[in-house]
């Protein structure tokens, strides 16, 4: 009896361990290597050198993810009648299905990065200017900070790894020491550590992945700051203009300002309401709770908008200081300075990163006070019932607290991007500060500049022509240029306000007061460095053949240009139209006309276009422009309601000309609404003017039809069944169509 309890003991210990090396070999397949060497020996021994982020490797998880599953579904299938086991299997597959979601999002991800080439500081044209320039510097900084968070992202990643992996461990360790009784709980533990510390393996490729295209995105700094240099160099050079610069100030000072409008308009309307509710409540001698809370919203509306109106001035007030800093930090980039300048600009530096830092302080400030503000009013909001009116008046307050607490997050973002433009500005100053001693130097240097400035370069006619002369005649000839071009505007201001020509009339004056005065200038700049006409001879040749190739074309634009100046079908500052763009035109040149589009853009075009093609020159004659705008009202709207409701809208935006009068036209009984058209004529110089005109109109009518109750229609359709018979409802078996 001994002997066959002893052989009994021993055969299901056999069998135990036959079951753990077969539950050990299933998890260990399903197992991936990490980033830190914490590989199974299976798979460390199969794949020394693979990288787990190569599409080829994301692949091949993802195909032994996909039959994993595939005998997963079947052993659901099988455990149908244990409700217990198989909802254990489904949270697996859940489980699995959240890694094949993330193998997803890597194989996507490496086959990008794959294709995807690495940018170079060489594939970009910056504009010089220092928008440009603080533009790139706001890149580096953001692409740092995308960088940092990916790295933090990773790390966390990879931490939570080595957790579940000495988790992994724990378990095993357990299972291997459990007993027959809790051996069931022990392997679900080592199962459902084994699943999590894969799936955050896999996150930790994919925190991987995402780094990598971080830095890709980004250009990579190492690009950004070779850019930055080349960039610094070309506005040194005196490439840059400061409008580009000054350019989007001017779009956040009008943004302000008519925000600044919009909410003052709102605060006229708010103060009313509040002086309204204030006097029922005086009025009623037992006033309910409700109407005090109402007074008190009310109230809060009406300092939201104060406060949005506020912070509008506050920002407006700023930008002039920080447009002076984009002007000093241009002029300090090229070079135009004094030293009494650099003195006054550190301490303007100075004083608007003090000034804007507090700003910051205090919108920050602004900001968590509106926050507490908010949770208390969603508190009050949820104690009223969803059609109470003291509901709706809260809930109005609300909207307006949350867009000033958008207000407030835009301006901080903004102080943010402005205290790092002022700290790069300081930056520079601090650096050229400590080098203006350098002016010392280039003092000292004076006589071997001399040196240079008398090298003879070589000898004509007995004279000899020096590094001195070369660059004597050319500075003649800028001076010339720019006595040229003072000249010619000069002439130009006389025949526009003496001669009281058009401005077409003065430009072709101009442009050939200028080319007289510079071919002047050209000859008295040779004269005075005694460089004789000679000289030039050698370039006859080369000139001759170039002017036989090249005079067609120029030639044929430059008489194109002279009978664009006599005949005048086109003229300065005149809105034309030119192969469906609208433009001004600024220019006529000898050879080209250059035109400035209602988007920025200059267009260059040459004059022989004008001549030779359709041009739609859309103030020849006067400034008058008929538009017009269509709306849309419900069947059973009065029709002559509407009518003179628009009449009247138009009689009353001062936009529109009573001469010639609008025209109201009731245009077509449509599918959907009773369509009409108003025809108006304004007075404007390009189309954008025209559809502001429109825009307003369009506001205003919106505005009247809402007050008379007149619906604006929308398409509606009906879809009727006919349900007097039943629907009939086929099955048709196609495995038994394909077998016959």
């Amino acid at each position: 009896m001994n002997t066959m309890q002893y052989f009994a003991r021993q055969l299901a210990l056999a069998c135990l361990l036959l079951s753990v090396v077969a539950l050990g070999g299933s998890l260990r397949a399903s197992a991936a290597p990490d980033l830190f060497g914490n590989t199974q020996p299976e798979v460390a021994d199969a794949l020394p050198e693979a990288d787990p982020t190569s599409p080829a490797q994301i692949t091949r998880r993802a195909e032994d993810l996909a039959a994993e599953r595939a005998k997963l579904a079947l052993q659901i299938q099988q455990q149908a009648e244990d409700p217990a086991k198989g909802a254990l299997l489904a949270g697996m597959d859940e489980r699995l299905g959240q890694i094949e979601l993330l193998l997803k999002a890597q194989l996507d991800l490496a086959e990008l990065l794959t294709l995807q080439p690495e940018a170079r500081a060489e594939d970009y044209q910056d504009e010089p200017s220092v928008f440009q320039l603080n533009t790139l510097y706001e890149q580096v900084a953001s692409a740092g900070a995308a960088i940092r968070e990916q790295q933090a992202r990773l790390q966390a990643a990879r931490e939570r790894l080595q957790s579940l992996d000495s988790r992994v461990r724990e378990t095993r360790a357990a299972l291997a020491d459990a007993s027959k009784k809790n051996r069931a709980q022990r392997e679900k533990a080592v199962q459902s550590a084994e699943l999590a510390a894969r799936e955050v393996r896999e996150q930790v490729y994919l925190a991987t992945l995402e780094l990598t295209a971080a830095q890709r995105k980004a250009g990579l700094v190492e690009s950004l700051e070779t850019r930055i240099a080349v960039l610094r160099d070309r506005i040194a050079h005196g490439d840059s203009t400061i409008d580009s610069a000054i350019a989007p100030l001017l779009e956040r000072e009008r943004s302000l300002e008519r925000t600044k409008a919009d909410a003052e308009r709102r605060l006229a309307t708010a103060d009313m309401r509040l002086a309204a509710a204030k006097q029922r409540y005086a009025k009623n001698p037992q006033p309910p709770a409700e109407l005090l809370t109402v007074v008190e919203a009310l109230t809060a509306y009406r300092d939201a908008i104060g406060q949005r109106i506020s912070l509008a001035t506050s920002e407006l007030e700023r930008l002039v200081s920080l447009r002076d800093i984009w002007r000093h930090w241009d002029a300090l980039l090229r070079t135009s300075y004094t030293e009494e300048e650099l003195a006054s600009w550190q301490e303007l530096a100075a004083n608007q990163l003090s000034d804007t830092r507090l700003n910051q302080a205090l919108r920050q400030g602004e900001a968590t006070d509106l926050e507490l503000r908010l949770q208390s009013l969603e508190t009050r909001i949820s104690q009223f019932p969803k059609d109470s009116q003291t509901r709706l008046v809260l809930e109005e307050t609300g909207q307006v607290m949350h867009r000033l607490q958008s207000d407030l997050g835009v301006a901080e973002r903004l102080l943010a991007a402005d205290i790092r433009l002022i700290e790069r500005f300081d930056k520079d100053l601090a650096e050229l500060t400590g080098n203006v001693g350098l002016a010392q130097i280039l003092s000292k240097a004076w006589n071997s500049s001399m040196a240079v400035w008398n090298f003879e370069i070589t000898t004509i006619d007995d004279a000899p022509f020096t590094v001195g002369s070369l660059i004597l005649g050319l500075l003649l000839f800028v001076v010339g240029l720019w006595a040229s071009r003072l000249g010619a505007g000069a002439i130009g201001r006389v025949a526009v306000g003496r001669l009281k020509l058009d401005a077409g009339a003065a430009q072709a004056i101009q442009t050939f007061s200028f080319y007289a005065m510079l071919a002047a200038f050209t000859m008295l700049a040779l004269r005075t460095i005694h460089f004789p006409l000679t000289a030039f001879a050698f370039l006859g040749g080369a000139l001759a053949i170039g002017i036989g190739f090249g005079s067609q074309n120029v030639m044929n634009n430059f008489i194109s240009g002279l009978i664009l100046m006599l005949e005048r079908p086109v003229r300065a500052q005149d809105v034309v139209e030119i192969d469906g763009a609208h433009g001004v035109i600024q220019k006529i040149g000898p050879r080209s006309t250059q035109i400035r589009s209602t988007d920025g853009r200059h267009i260059v075009v040459p004059n022989s276009f004008f001549l030779e093609s359709n041009v739609v020159n859309w103030t020849l004659s006067d400034d008058l422009m008929r538009t017009k705008v269509s709306v849309g009202v419900a069947y059973g709207s009065p029709t002559r309601q509407v009518k003179q409701l628009i009449e009247e809208v138009i009689e009353a935006e001062p936009l529109v000309l009573n001469t010639p009068p609008a025209n109201v036209i009731f245009d077509a009984f449509a599918d959907n609404s009773l369509n009409f058209d108003v025809y108006f004529w304004v007075t404007a110089r390009s189309p954008m003017s025209v559809r502001d005109v429109a825009s307003r109109v369009r506001f205003r009518i919106d505005d009247v039809l809402r007050e008379h109750n007149i619906t604006i229609a929308f398409p509606q359709r009906d879809v009727h069944l006919n349900s007097s018979s039943p629907i009939e409802v086929r099955i048709v078996n196609d495995r038994a169509k394909d077998q016959s």
